[in-house]
Formats: structure tokens, C-alpha cells, sequence
């Protein structure tokens, strides 16, 4: 086996595959990063769905931004002929923009079905064992992680270098507009005519991660307690459907939190970068919080921090095995002093030694 990348060439059309959930689509952010590095001139485009499509649109380091159709896919999914067709259109286009090479960073059936449809002639993948639903089936080149335990960060940037980019560094490269900031504080002024820190509270989750969930009434006594120690505003921020979980976690409070007006994941991003601290579970909010440089209190139950836990030392993990709800508001009272004592609101988005988080750990080729 030869363990050698095989570089990109000036020329090569590249396409990255990572669809779906905000955390997933944020953690390939420093993969994409190592290649526009090394490779300045290859062109680069992005296929995602629409959940994450906003963040990437008029992103530097992206040539092209492509929608993936899963709305229409799943609404003609009792009606054969149509899903045939939309599918084959959609096969026509990825195939007319000629990409050379694809990197398959989901690893799922569907993605490895997306870059066999793109007709590329390399398609580099994670080997089996690495990689679900035989997607490594729909590959031709290989990355065998060493490990099955690595951060998803690192497992990103190990495809990377399975094309030569090479880097010592973990950077996140998410530009702020400049409406974004001045919407972020224009809000924060309302909220907060006293410019105290703000720290934001996400206490929602999917309806499929709800097992990850640290309870409302955790998040409301945390408030309480953190307001009048730290002389902190506690702002509760929620996506869709999480309304009514947020204006739970304020009625509890005692009048210590404030819940946010609706924001976009943007905006979100924007009012973080402002933000002393973030407290919430794995979901997307965080691994936003950690991209543009907010540290992070991430409340983990039986999933694993190895995989998922933000990288650096500003942040803290807190983790109860069985469920999220057995760590106490008191010891994420004291987890949050131990960051606000050491941590600089507004900090930059985390560029980080990788020689310092991780060995290297993988082998490319088939």
C-alpha cells in the first residue's frame, strides 16, 4: 500500500460533501481550511443541505455553495417517477460541473451515492470500519483513522491531508457581515442597557437529540445563581420550536434571564462573538459558540466528549454518564467561574496548535 497522499493539481475541481446538521457542517470548517491553505487556485464547491446553507453562502474559501434538494426529495418520496426524475436532474448538474476529485466527508450511503453520481474520478472516503451504511463502497480512495475515538474535527482534517493540504493548525474561518454585527448589538443594547457580560444559555435540542437535553428547571435555578455571583445578563437562546422550552427556563429564573428574540444561526454567531460564555448541550449552538471563539460550558451525558467536545483550553466539559439532568447547577455554577476567570469576551475564532490536541493518526490509500 502506498501511504503517500496523492496531491491535488491546480486544475482539479473539487467537491466536499458534509450535508447536514449545523455541528457536522462547522467541524469540516478547519478541513476546508488546510485545502484552500495549500491550494489556493483548485476550485472549491460545497454541497449542503439547506439547515446549514445560509452559514457557508459567500464564504471565502467556497467557489460554489450547492443546495441539496431534500425537501423535494422527501415530498415526491411516494411518487416514484417524480423522485426518478429529480434525482437524475440532479445528477445531470453535479455531473456538468466536471468535478475531479470529491471528498466524502459524511460517510453515509447517501453522500457516498452523491459522489459516485458527481462521476468524479476519485472519490476519497473513510475505509470500512470508519464509515456507515458501505458508503466506502462508492469510494476509491481510502483514510483509515487509527482510531475509532478521534474529535470530528480531526477526523475532517485527516481527509484533508488524504490530498496532500497540510497544516499545524485547527482554524475556523466564519466572516461576520457587517449588518450581522450591528443587528448583534443593537440587540444586545436593548437587552442589556447596562453592558454587563452576557452569557447565553441554549437549552433546546432536535426531538432526536432530546435525551441530550440538561432540564429547564437546571437552566432557570443556574440563572438564579449566576446573575447576582457574577453580575452576568443570562440570555436564553432558542431555535424553532424551542420558544416555549426557553420562556420555561426564564419563568424559573426568578427574574434573572431574559429570553432572545428570534435569531438566525448568523446572527446567533454574531451575538456569541459578543458573549462571555456559552451553556449548553452537543448540539449546533455550541459547536457555533466554539467556531467564532465563545467559550463553552458543554453539559454531556452518555455521549462521548472524545468525539464531540469543543478543542482548546478555554472551554470545559461536564459529563454525568447516564443523563445530562445529574449534573448540578452547582457544578456548572463553579465550571463557569473556573472559565470567566481565565477567559476574554469577544475572543477570535479558535486557531489552535493540532500538535497540541492530537497525534497523527491516519493512513490514506486503498
Amino acid at each position: 500500500m502506498d501511504d503517500r497522499p496523492r496531491r491535488l493539481q491546480d486544475h482539479d475541481r473539487v467537491l466536499l460533501i458534509r450535508l447536514g446538521a449545523v455541528g457536522d457542517v462547522l467541524r469540516t470548517l478547519p478541513a476546508l481550511h488546510l485545502i484552500r491553505s495549500t491550494y489556493p487556485t483548485v476550485h472549491v464547491t460545497w454541497l449542503v443541505e439547506d439547515l446549514s446553507h445560509d452559514l457557508l453562502c459567500g464564504h471565502p474559501e467556497i467557489d460554489e455553495v450547492l443546495q441539496f434538494p431534500r425537501r423535494e426529495l422527501r415530498d415526491a418520496a411516494t411518487r416514484p417517477r417524480l423522485l426518478a426524475g429529480l434525482i437524475a436532474a440532479f445528477a445531470r448538474d453535479l455531473r456538468r460541473r466536471s468535478f475531479s476529485v470529491v471528498l466524502d466527508f459524511q460517510g453515509s450511503f447517501k453522500s457516498g451515492l452523491l459522489a459516485l453520481l458527481s462521476a468524479a474520478p476519485r472519490r476519497v472516503g473513510f475505509a470500512p470500519g470508519h464509515s456507515r451504511e458501505l458508503s466506502f463502497a462508492l469510494t476509491n480512495d481510502w483514510v483509515r483513522p487509527r482510531g475509532r475515538r478521534l474529535n470530528r474535527v480531526e477526523r475532517n482534517l485527516l481527509l484533508a491531508e488524504a490530498v496532500g493540504a497540510r497544516g499545524d493548525t485547527i482554524e475556523v474561518i466564519l466572516p461576520e457581515r457587517p449588518e450581522e454585527g450591528r443587528v448583534a448589538e443593537e440587540m444586545l443594547r436593548g437587552l442589556n442597557p447596562g453592558g454587563s457580560p452576557v452569557v447565553i444559555l441554549s437549552p433546546g435540542t432536535s426531538r432526536r437529540q432530546r435525551g441530550k437535553r440538561w432540564p429547564a428547571e437546571h437552566f432557570s435555578r443556574l440563572a438564579a445563581l449566576m446573575a447576582p455571583s457574577f453580575g452576568v445578563v443570562p440570555l436564553v437562546a432558542w431555535g424553532p420550536g424551542e420558544e416555549a422550552l426557553a420562556r420555561a427556563v426564564v419563568a424559573g429564573s426568578g427574574g434573572h434571564a431574559v429570553v432572545a428574540p428570534p435569531t438566525s444561526l448568523r446572527l446567533l454567531a454574531a451575538v456569541l462573538r459578543r458573549s462571555a460564555l456559552f451553556i449548553g448541550a452537543d448540539t449546533g449552538p455550541m459547536h457555533l459558540a466554539w467556531s467564532v471563539g465563545c467559550p463553552v460550558l458543554a453539559l454531556f451525558g452518555p455521549t462521548d466528549p472524545a468525539l464531540n467536545a469543543p478543542l482548546g483550553g478555554a472551554h470545559i466539559v461536564l459529563r454525568a454518564g447516564r443523563s445530562t439532568s445529574d449534573i448540578t447547577p452547582e457544578q456548572a455554577l463553579e465550571a463557569a467561574r473556573r472559565i470567566m476567570g481565565r477567559s476574554t469576551p469577544g475572543a477570535a475564532a479558535p486557531r489552535l496548535l493540532r500538535s497540541a490536541l492530537f497525534p497523527r493518526s491516519a493512513e490514506a490509500g486503498r
